[in-house]
């Protein structure tokens, strides 16, 4: 539990795997729409919709294995977390040329996030995007 302002608030949590197959994004996406909306942050949809998109086709494309997708929501804060199986932390690219078909996401995140990061877990990594309303 964490302590807000003297008041114990409880994070609202929502975790899936995401399988592997051709529509696991739109599923992805839906998952949010719809948790967002029972937790009456849907203020935050769009944002949050982009992030979950990308992270999700990332850990697909990049990585073998299970993919989850976590999301945690602590009074105005949304974290949006995909963990894979990947050892690989993302890179920031060097340039990115206006033909490339990719390696737009970090640039992304950093544009709709608060914060973003990656850190190491168990069997992979997990990549991170914490998103406020404010923002």
């Amino acid at each position: 539990m964490i302590r807000y302002d003297g008041l114990a608030v409880r994070p609202l949590r929502e975790s899936r795997t995401v399988w592997r197959v051709p529509e696991a994004v739109r599923h992805a996406r839906r998952l949010t729409r719809r948790t967002l909306r029972s937790w009456g942050a849907g203020e935050e949809a769009d944002a949050a919709l982009l992030v979950v998109s990308g992270l999700v086709t990332n850990a697909l494309v990049h990585a073998e294995g299970r993919v989850r997708l976590d999301l945690t929501l602590v009074h105005d804060r949304l974290r949006i977390a995909v963990a894979d199986g990947s050892p690989r932390t993302p890179a920031k690219p060097a340039d990115i040329g206006w033909e490339a078909t990719g390696g737009r996401g970090i640039l992304l995140f950093e544009a709709v996030s608060t914060a973003w990061g990656a850190l190491p877990v168990s069997g992979g990594e997990q990549v991170r995007s914490e998103l406020s309303p404010a923002r």
